[in-house]
């Protein structure tokens, strides 16, 4: 575990288990896999990390935000063996934010039935495109109080409207369309969060600003709290040729 962290939306990252396998194209090129390449691991093996790592979280007595498994997804079928265990420890641990990320909603909706879903743990999942946002139909059936979604690296643009929420949010809930916006009204199906950002790395697949404009001017709407992280570049956590007034809207739900 990292106790700081680069990563602008989080405060520290845990790994009680390394490695994964990929599942859709936003996984191409995984800064996880290059990452864990410089220190002579094998991503494709998913390995429990030492009981250090592990059990950290219980030593660390000042609240963080927590992105879990920053180098795996904790919903991987190969950590089946040691998620109990760590879902003991997050639940021991009110004091943190959880933020658990996934590519496998489906196994976090069924982790969620069997096991419930503290307050203290919020949802996310990627739609790296738009024909991956039907991943945000799974995640709403997470009962987590701050469901997010990861729009990294975007590849396209993508229209997030029928999971943002209406923007007249107080008025009377229904399950149609609201019929001066078309935006959602039920709030089962809402995301509380937007986290966008580019690819970095060599071979990076360009992120183009009027698709960057168009997912911030959704959120605007809708008043979802965004938080833009890095434009497309070799480097990550680079502004590149983001507007400035992008840039600095790094809001948090």
């Amino acid at each position: 575990m990292a106790e700081t962290t680069g990563i602008s939306w989080t405060d520290a990252t845990w790994n009680p288990w390394i490695g994964c396998t990929k599942v859709s194209p936003g996984c191409d090129h995984c800064y996880a896999e290059r990452d864990m390449s410089r220190f002579g691991r094998h991503f494709d093996q998913v390995q429990r990390t030492s009981s250090l790592v592990f059990t950290l979280p219980l030593r660390l007595k000042e609240p963080r935000r927590i992105f879990t498994c920053s180098w795996s997804d904790f919903f991987h079928r190969g950590a089946d063996a040691w998620r109990e265990e760590a879902w003991e420890i997050i639940k021991a641990t009110p004091w943190h934010t959880y933020q658990i990320l996934t590519k496998r909603p489906g196994l976090m909706v069924a982790w969620a039935e069997k096991h419930g879903w503290p307050e203290h743990v919020w949802a996310g999942t990627s739609v790296e495109s738009q024909k991956y946002a039907p991943r945000l139909d799974v995640l709403a059936r997470v009962p987590a109080k701050v469901r997010f979604v990861s729009v990294e690296p975007m590849l396209e643009a993508v229209d997030l409207r029928p999971w943002l929420g209406c923007p007249h949010k107080g008025d009377e809930d229904g399950d149609i369309c609201c019929p001066e916006c078309g935006y959602p009204r039920e709030k089962s199906r809402w995301i509380h969060w937007v986290i966008v950002g580019g690819e970095s790395g060599a071979g990076f697949r360009p992120m183009e600003i009027p698709w960057l404009e168009s997912l911030a001017q959704q959120c605007s709407v809708a008043r979802v709290p965004r938080g833009v992280k890095q434009a497309s570049n070799l480097r990550p956590g680079q502004q590149g040729r983001i507007p400035d007034e992008l840039w600095a809207r790094k809001e948090m739900p």
